[in-house]
This record gives structure tokens, C-alpha cells and sequence, in this order.
């Protein structure tokens, strides 16, 4: 049996170890709430930060009644002089789930497939996108037809479609087709934060080179075009 002081001198160190846990717990637990990842090229980029970017961020603070939502954003997150493909493995590796935003050249760039085969692999390993699961980590939306996105992307995700309102300008005046556009990306937001919420614990396992080695090795399914006919004019 423990001495009274060799019992609280017990508990005290339990305490300690707790917290020092805990601590280690959070360092190594998610540091982004949402990657967003994009193609810069113009006019899509622009779009993206100029005129999606600040609605979707307010919106989802509302959604998930949290005061700032963490969200990395490439232009915004990667200082002068930081080691760009080093900062983006991290993001990837610190968030917590992944909006992407389809064009034509998103699926061009082999950082954007990269990025998007990395969380795709997660929701796989971790049980999403089955019979018994079918949440997902990834909620795309789509700004421009969709006809040549690869057939994986195609056949097994749901993309909402933001085509009609991925134009420069059309937030210079209250237009009907600025309203409809926040109506619809409040109705979508909702799947943003169900993803959220439904994210799993940070895995430590997601630190190991080999993880995002494996997440890369079917990025092909990712390239070329889809296998659908070209429409008849």
C-alpha cells in the first residue's frame, strides 16, 4: 500500500504527465480547419480570393458558430523565404478537411492533384466514402464544366456547381446573380461544416513520408480526361 505522501506524490506526477500529454496532444493535432486549394491561373484564382474566398470564410465561422475559422490559403499561409513544397506537405498533413475548387486547370496542375490525392487517401484509410460511411473529407465546387474532369472525380464525389457565378464583377452591385450566389454557397457551406464535424482525431500516423508517398502512387487517375463524348453541336 501507498504512504499518504507517496500517494499525492503519485498523483502529482500523473497530473504532470496529463498535462504534458495534452499539450504534445494538441501541437500535433489539427492546425488548419480547412485546406483550400485552387488553381491560381487567371481568371479562376482571382475569383477565388477576390470573390469567393471572403464569403466562404464568414459563412463557415456562422455555420460553425466559432468565432475564426483556421483555413490555408497558399497565398495567404507561405511567407517570402519558407520552403513552398515543405509548407504545403505540412498544411495537408495539419488540416482538417480539404474544399477544392474544380476547373479544367486544377486538374492540369500536379500540385492540385497532389494536394487533393493526399485527403483523398485519408477518407479512404479512415473509413469514408462507403455503404456504411459516406461522409467525406473533400467538398468540391465546381467553376467551369465539368465535361473533361477525370471520370474518378466524376463518379465518386458529389460536385456543386458554382459555374454561373465564377465571373470577375459580378459582386460590384447587388445583382440577382450575386444574391443567388450567396444563397447557394450558404445552403453548401452546410456540407462544409458537416464534413467538419464529422472529421476524424489527427492521426500521428499521417507524419510518415510514406504516407504521402502511397497517396501519390495513383495520382494518375487524376490526369487526362473524362471518358465522356464531347457533345454534338
Amino acid at each position: 500500500m501507498f504512504s499518504e505522501n507517496e500517494l499525492s506524490h503519485f498523483i502529482l506526477h500523473l497530473l504532470l504527465f496529463k498535462i504534458i500529454f495534452n499539450q504534445n496532444k494538441v501541437f500535433m493535432a489539427y492546425e488548419y480547419d480547412v485546406f483550400l486549394s485552387y488553381n491560381r491561373k487567371y481568371p479562376h484564382g482571382k475569383w477565388v480570393n477576390e470573390n469567393f474566398y471572403p464569403l466562404f470564410k464568414s459563412y463557415l465561422e456562422d455555420a460553425l458558430d466559432i468565432k475564426e475559422v483556421k483555413i490555408f490559403k497558399d497565398i495567404e499561409e507561405i511567407k517570402s523565404g519558407q520552403a513552398w513544397d515543405s509548407k504545403i506537405k505540412s498544411a495537408l498533413l495539419h488540416s482538417r478537411i480539404m474544399v477544392s475548387i474544380f476547373s479544367p486547370a486544377y486538374f492540369h496542375s500536379e500540385w492540385c492533384k497532389k494536394e487533393f490525392a493526399v485527403i483523398d487517401y485519408r477518407q479512404r484509410r479512415s473509413g469514408y466514402q462507403t455503404v456504411e460511411n459516406p461522409n467525406g473529407l473533400i467538398v468540391p465546387i465546381k467553376i467551369f464544366d465539368g465535361e473533361h474532369f477525370p471520370d474518378y472525380v466524376n463518379q465518386t464525389l458529389q460536385i456543386s456547381d458554382f459555374n454561373k457565378y465564377s465571373r470577375l464583377g459580378i459582386d460590384t452591385s447587388p445583382t440577382p446573380l450575386f444574391v443567388e450566389f450567396q444563397d447557394n454557397l450558404i445552403l453548401w457551406i452546410k456540407s462544409v461544416a458537416h464534413a467538419y464535424t464529422n472529421a476524424p482525431d489527427w492521426n500521428e500516423e499521417w507524419k510518415n513520408p510514406d504516407w504521402i508517398n502511397k497517396s501519390w502512387e495513383n495520382i494518375d487517375r487524376l490526369s487526362g480526361t473524362s471518358s465522356k463524348k464531347p457533345p454534338i453541336l
